[in-house]
C-alpha cells in the first residue's frame, strides 16, 4: 500500500526537477503569479522609496480614472507594495507591485477588451511618463529621489518598447 507520505513526497521531487511550471523567466519569479495575469513589463532600480512613489502614482491614477472617459478606472491600493487599476468592462486590470529593486507591471484578465487594451496602452504610457519625471527629478539629490534605476538608466525606455 502506498501511503500519502509517499505520494507527497513523490511530488515534491517532481516539483524540484521540474522548474518552475509557470513558464516565468527567473528574472521575473517574484511569487507574484496569479491565473489570467501576464507580465506587460518589469522595471528594475538601483533604489526605491516604495511608500513615497506608491502614494504619488496613486495620486497621479486617481487623476486618471476619468480618462478617457467618465469612470473608465478605478484605483485601489492593496497591500503595502501593490496598486491595482480596475477597468469598467471588467475585462482586465493592472497590477502594479513595487519591490526593493524592481517595479513590475502586470495585466490580470484572460480575455481583454478591445477598448480596454486600446486604453490600457494610453494609460501606461502616461505612468511612464510620470515614472520619468520622478527619476529626471530637476535638482533633487539621488538620495532623496522616489525612484532611481540603475546605469545606463534606460529601463523605463525599454519599458516604453515593449
Amino acid at each position: 500500500a502506498v501511503d500519502s507520505l509517499t505520494i507527497g513526497k513523490f511530488f515534491d521531487e517532481m516539483n524540484n526537477q521540474g522548474g518552475d511550471g509557470g513558464g516565468n523567466d527567473e528574472e521575473d519569479d517574484d511569487g507574484m503569479d496569479f491565473l489570467g495575469s501576464s507580465r506587460i513589463f518589469t522595471i528594475p532600480a538601483k533604489s526605491i522609496k516604495t511608500g513615497g512613489l506608491r502614494l504619488f502614482l496613486t495620486l497621479y491614477l486617481m487623476g486618471q480614472q476619468n480618462s478617457p472617459e467618465k469612470g473608465s478606472w478605478r484605483a485601489n491600493q492593496s497591500g503595502d507594495s501593490t496598486i491595482d487599476l480596475y477597468y469598467c468592462d471588467q475585462s482586465g486590470a493592472l497590477m502594479m507591485n513595487f519591490k526593493e529593486d524592481k517595479i513590475t507591471i502586470d495585466r490580470l484578465g484572460s480575455a481583454p477588451s478591445t477598448k480596454y487594451l486600446m486604453h490600457e496602452s494610453e494609460m501606461l504610457n502616461g505612468l511612464l511618463d510620470e515614472l520619468q519625471s520622478i527619476v529626471d527629478g530637476g535638482d533633487v539629490n539621488e538620495v532623496d529621489r522616489l525612484l532611481v534605476l540603475p546605469e545606463p538608466g534606460d529601463a523605463i525606455d525599454r519599458a516604453r518598447d515593449t
